[in-house]
């Protein structure tokens, strides 16, 4: 079997269009479009004219090849993460979890990474609500450094936890500060990461935001 999306990718570096393929082979569109998909095998007696109507080797259309990006692992949305106000922190039932593929270049073990559905509108200029966010988890070796976004949880007197999602930022005295990055008045003004307010028993960067899929 060909590798799914090597034809596609073989034809991209040519610069063909699937009619010229399609020409090139003396078959229809649709036909490239099977054997591009994988939904149809290719007839051995027709390798070869594959080969030069992509302008590709035999062993290129088998691949493995350099010219296809790698997928990244599949992962979990486990919960929700408030852009705003501060919001109770669960983690949804395993039955409820979602998955997306997260990004091919982060090493971090699978385990230590997952998806957060943005709710709110603090973080409206990166992350409209609805978004999803990948993270990695602070201690699986995250990097926190100033003008990363990341998932902030504080816990109450109560014993109870809230979290939220912010741009953190360290001033030129080494205050840590977290940022809304919004267009909604009610939502301009930073928090102090290093300071508890009433009621509030600790606060803690738990993850830092490695990528981002927007709501359309």
């Amino acid at each position: 079997m060909i590798p799914p999306n090597n034809l596609r990718a073989l034809r991209k570096r040519a610069g063909l269009k699937q009619p010229e393929i399609a020409d090139a082979m003396d078959v229809s569109i649709p036909q490239v479009s099977r054997w591009e998909t994988g939904t149809d095998d290719i007839p051995g007696r027709r390798l070869s004219a594959m080969a030069d109507a992509y302008h590709a080797s035999v062993g290129e259309i088998y691949g493995p090849s350099e010219l296809f990006e790698p997928v990244g692992p599949t992962l979990f949305v486990k919960g929700e993460v408030a852009a705003g106000v501060w919001h109770e922190a669960y983690e949804w039932p395993q039955d409820d979890w979602q998955t997306f593929t997260g990004r091919a270049d982060v090493t971090v073990d699978v385990d230590s990474r997952f998806g957060l559905r943005v709710v709110g509108e603090s973080m409206n200029q990166l992350y409209p609500h609805g978004s999803l966010v990948e993270c990695v988890k602070l201690l699986a070796g995250a990097e926190l450094v100033s003008g990363k976004r990341v998932v902030v949880i504080r816990e109450r007197e109560d014993g109870d936890f809230e979290a939220t999602v912010k741009e953190y930022i360290e001033d030129g005295e080494g205050v840590p500060w977290l940022w809304p990055r919004s267009n909604h008045p009610e939502f301009q003004a930073p928090w102090r990461a290093d300071e508890l307010q009433p009621g509030i028993v600790r606060i803690e960067v738990i993850a830092v935001v490695v990528a981002s899929v927007r709501v359309e």
